[in-house]
This record gives structure tokens, C-alpha cells and sequence, in this order.
């Protein structure tokens, strides 16, 4: 079957004595506008071990030597061996330079080689020339079919023939050109020498990239203990006497009950009646004086209530004696109820009195004697009562404190600052005491007041503290303040507030004057920069660079969070 030159040439297992063919190759053809990342594509896709890139003129891949020295890193880190084809005699330099070995034409290298290739195409899909068919073209019509050159129309691609020198001479890949007079080959020359090394200046500006990330040193500041007054006196926050307002809250209380009357009072009466005397005197009248005591023979005894006159006695014919008689009120002369005596037991008339000429009498029985325990409102009482009136008024301001009403929100009522005034009673209690009842009504009204305070100015007061506490060069963290206000005192008019501060303080770090710092240092030095400032992490892109690229543009310096500064070592 005849050759297709659109296929590379099948090997041919070796006869006895024959030597082994040598080790075949894969031709990779670019196109102009091919970049180095396609390139380096291009070789990681390819399995062979020996790679060869097919240059057309004017590629862009061959304008500098840096791309030529990340072409041969590539492939050095995948072990395989890379050679440059290009017509273009500037380009073969700069891939030399590089150390590529470099080849003016496929047929030269394949004549290098001693050998064939095989083929893998332009990267724009067309068929590339096998090796095979470019060996069996004659020399006075070799032409090579680069399709990355070719246009629509299939214009073959003509040889340029070079002088020879030392060797046979070679056809060169690339479209036909006219000829260059020796000054204009020699400034073109100046001129390509020159754009390279601009080339290559821009690139090591622009190429090299640095991400920087810094985490600024952190350190924890506190705790600080301070104390925080508040006076009713003052009207504006004191940050140097760390004193702020305070205001007194007044209420009106009113409170009633009724009370259970738990006195009593013994209640003795004396028992009362009406007695008669008799007077059998007939010589004479006889006068017995208010308060004279008639007794029983008990030995109860009863004093009359008034005066009481006896006229003579009178005789009746033949030989009767009457009498004269008088009544009177009488009054036992102890309280209770012994005073009670039946009729006729009253019989024992005053001392001095003759009592054979005087006589005494009850014809009524005596009554109204009396021994009683009786219910009355007594000062413990009314003592008492004022005791539940104070807890009820103090309990209504407790709840007028809770409740708040007409406080502006933001305001702490502190209740361990209540205070009840003196109560005002409803009645007189001294017109209450041993009243005989069995309960009383009593009310009372007072006057309540409490200490209000808002809180908020002491975030500010013992912020300004902790500002003094600050090394120089560091900065308090955002959000990292934390106040802690504990159990409030009251003393006497003034409420006393212990506080516990405790923050983060962080390492200032201007990034524009540390950019400038570290713009151009080597890796390791940038950081010993940094590493009083923070952890700083350095990443550089290519690889090979060691620098800090010198265009701030390039340069992508960040802040991380805050890291707190490592312990000192013991």
C-alpha cells in the first residue's frame, strides 16, 4: 500500500543483526497566537518521551527566554527531552539560551535524529506531515505542508535556502519572504535583540506575583477592676472620678386594713342595793353619816351613799316602842360579784352605833356586783398595725418599682435604694387604745422614692481605662471589649457599681508603609520584616521566584484575623 503522508510511519521490528531503531518521537506544531500555557499543555498531554515543538514564525511563545525555561522545566519534571524546530533564527537563539536543543527544520532534526517522528498535529485539528513523507521528498522539491500556515486556499510552504557552511544545506520551515538586504537583516536584528530584552525586562516586572497574608499579633488586656459610682448630685459622666448621674424616683403609696383587737381589761362592779334603819331611841334623834358601813355577818361590807336622820323613837299605849326608820342607798365596798347578797342578810349596823337602839336592814337582796375580762384595741395592737401598714406601703412601692411607670426606658431602678417615708395614720391612735371592740379600721399614706441609674455611660468611662493601658503601636480589637458590671451597693445616697473590664489588644499594622518596606527583599528577609508585626504567610508565583516582586501591583498584602503573640519562652 502506497505511503499516506497524513500518517506517521508505522515501526519496523528489527532482523537479526539489525540495529534497533531509534527511539521515536512525537512532533507537536503550534500556532502563532499558542501561548505558553497551551504549550505546557501540549507536553503533559503527549506520552513520548522525546517532544518535539514545531515553532511557525512570528510566535508569540517565542518572544521570550523565560517561556523557553518554563518549557524545559516542564518537561525536565515529567522526564522528557524537549527540542525547539523554528525557522526564525532569534527564537532558535532565546530557545537556546534557555539550553533547548534547537533545530532550523524538521528535516534537520530528523537528520540530527537519524530517524523518524512521529507526528501529533497543529493544535488547531488539521493533519500535520509525517516524518516519513518529508524523507521521501526530494531535495529540490522538498516542502514542508505546515498547516498552521496554510490558508484556505492551500498554499504549500516554501524552502529558503541557506548558504552552507559547514554542512549540506537544509530547507527551513516557514512562509516564502523576500529578500533582506544585510543593513536591514542587521537592524531588524538590533531591533528583535532589543524587543527581546524588553521583553524580557516587562516580564520580569509583570510575570513574578506575591500573596502576602498577615495576622496581626493579639494580646488579651485586663481583667481591670475598677468601681463606678452614681450620685444624684452629679449630672454629666466623670471619666477621671469614674462617677456618673444617678436620679431619685419618687411614688405615692396609700395602704388600709382592718385589725383584730387582741386587749383585754379586767372590769370589777360593786354590787348595790338599799338598806333601812330603824331607831328605838325614844330620848333621842340619831344621825348616821354618809359612808358609815353596814356589814352581813359574812363580813361583807356596804357604805351608805347619803346622810340618813332618825327622829326619837315614839311609845304607843299601853307600853309599845315605834320606831322611827329612813332608807339609803348602799354600795358593797368591794368590786364583784360576793357584793351580791340576798334580803335581810345586811343586819350589822355602823361601828358606835348601839345596837340595841339601832338597827339595819336589806329587804331587797343587793345586785350588780361583777367580775369581767373584756376585749379592748391595746398599743401592741395599734403597734402591730402600723407594722403591717409599713410592709403593705413598702410592698406598693415594690411593685411601682417593678413596673416602672413614668421611668424612660434605659433607666436601672435599684431596689436595694428604696426608701418609704413616714407614714401619715388615718385616725389618732391614743383614741384608739382600750377602746372595747373586737377589731379597728387603720390606714395609712406615705411617700416612696428608689435611685434610678442608666448604666450605658460606664461602657464609655472604663473604655478611656483601658485606652491609658495600651502599649504604644497597638490598637484595641474591634468588638473585643467586655464589661462586666456586678452586684450593685447603695451607700446612703449613692449607688457604688464594681466593674470587671477585660479586651484584646492588636499590633497596628499600616500596609501601605509595610508594601514599601518589603517591596524587592528576598522571601525570608520580608518576613524577619514582618514577624513583628505577625505570623505572615508568603506565597510566590512562578516557583523559581525568590523575590518580592518591586511592583506594589503584583503584590497581594491582606490582613488575617488576629493571632495572639506567641508566650515568652521560659
Amino acid at each position: 500500500m502506497a505511503d499516506d503522508p497524513t500518517r506517521a510511519a508505522e515501526p519496523v521490528e528489527p532482523g537479526p543483526g539489525e540495529p534497533s531503531p531509534p527511539v521515536p518521537s512525537q512532533l507537536v506544531y503550534l500556532d502563532v497566537d499558542d501561548e505558553i500555557t497551551s504549550a505546557a499543555a501540549r507536553i503533559r498531554a503527549t506520552d513520548a518521551e522525546q517532544i518535539t515543538l514545531v515553532l511557525p514564525y512570528g510566535s508569540r511563545l517565542a518572544t521570550s527566554r523565560i517561556n523557553f525555561r518554563l518549557l524545559a522545566r516542564e518537561a525536565a519534571e515529567r522526564n522528557k527531552r524537549l527540542d525547539i524546530v523554528c525557522a526564525d533564527a532569534s527564537a532558535r537563539a532565546l530557545a537556546a539560551a534557555a539550553g533547548l536543543p534547537v533545530h532550523a527544520s524538521v528535516a534537520a532534526y530528523e537528520a540530527a535524529r537519524g530517524g523518524t517522528a512521529a507526528d501529533t498535529g497543529s493544535t488547531n485539528g488539521h493533519d500535520a506531515p509525517t516524518a516519513g513523507a518529508a524523507a521521501s521528498t526530494s531535495a529540490a522539491a522538498t516542502q514542508l505542508a505546515l498547516p498552521e500556515l496554510a490558508g484556505e486556499d492551500d498554499v504549500a510552504t516554501r524552502v529558503i535556502a541557506v548558504p552552507r557552511r559547514s554542512g549540506p544545506r537544509l530547507p527551513l520551515v516557514g512562509p516564502a519572504r523576500p529578500p533582506i538586504s544585510p543593513r536591514l537583516a542587521v537592524g531588524a536584528g538590533v531591533g528583535i535583540v532589543a524587543a527581546v530584552v524588553i521583553l524580557a525586562l516587562l516580564a520580569f516586572q509583570l510575570l513574578p506575583a506575591a500573596t502576602i497574608v498577615l495576622h496581626p499579633r493579639s494580646r488579651e488586656l485586663g481583667p481591670l477592676s475598677l468601681t463606678v459610682l452614681a450620685r444624684p448630685d452629679v449630672t454629666q459622666p466623670d471619666a477621671t472620678n469614674l462617677v456618673i448621674p444617678a436620679q431619685r424616683f419618687t411614688f405615692p403609696l396609700t395602704a388600709s386594713d382592718t385589725f383584730t383587737a387582741t386587749g383585754t381589761k379586767v372590769v370589777d362592779t360593786k354590787a348595790t342595793g338599799n338598806v333601812k334603819f330603824s331607831n328605838f331611841d325614844t330620848g333621842r334623834s340619831n344621825h348616821i353619816a354618809k359612808g358609815s358601813i353596814v356589814s352581813t355577818k359574812s363580813g361583807i361590807d356596804f357604805a351608805t351613799l347619803a346622810d340618813v336622820d332618825l327622829p326619837n323613837a315614839t311609845i304607843q299605849f299601853p307600853f309599845t316602842i315605834v320606831p322611827s326608820t329612813a332608807s339609803v342607798a348602799i354600795e358593797a365596798v368591794k368590786p364583784g360579784p360576793n357584793g351580791n347578797v340576798n334580803n335581810n342578810t345586811i343586819v350589822i349596823v355602823p361601828k358606835g352605833e348601839n345596837r340595841r337602839l339601832t338597827r339595819v336592814t336589806n329587804e331587797e337582796a343587793t345586785s350588780g356586783g361583777a367580775h369581767e375580762n373584756r376585749t379592748v384595741v391595746s398599743a401592741d395592737d395599734i403597734a402591730n398595725a402600723q407594722v403591717a401598714l409599713d410592709e403593705a406601703l413598702k410592698a406598693q412601692l415594690d411593685g411601682q418599682v417593678t413596673g416602672a411607670a413614668g421611668v424612660a426606658s434605659g433607666i436601672r431602678l435599684l431596689v436595694e435604694s428604696e426608701t418609704v417615708g413616714d407614714a401619715t395614720l388615718s385616725v389618732d391612735t391614743t383614741t384608739l387604745v382600750d377602746t372595747e371592740a373586737a377589731d379597728f379600721e387603720l390606714g395609712a399614706s406615705a411617700e416612696g422614692s428608689v435611685l434610678g441609674v442608666d448604666q450605658s455611660p460606664i461602657q464609655g468611662l472604663v473604655g478611656s481605662r483601658l485606652q491609658s493601658q495600651l502599649e504604644d503601636g497597638w490598637a484595641l480589637a474591634d468588638g473585643s471589649t467586655t464589661v462586666d458590671v456586678g452586684t450593685p451597693t447603695v451607700l446612703g445616697d449613692a449607688i457604688s457599681f464594681p466593674v470587671t473590664v477585660t479586651a484584646t489588644q492588636v499590633h497596628q499594622v499600616d500596609r501601605d508603609a509595610l508594601l514599601a518596606q518589603i517591596r524587592g527583599l528576598v522571601a525570608t528577609q520580608a518576613r524577619s520584616r514582618l514577624e513583628v508585626y505577625g505570623d505572615a504567610t508568603i506565597s510566590l508565583w512562578p516557583d523559581w521566584v525568590t523575590t518580592i516582586p518591586t511592583n506594589g501591583d503584583r503584590i497581594d498584602f491582606s490582613l488575617g484575623d488576629p493571632q495572639p503573640a506567641p508566650s515568652p519562652s521560659p
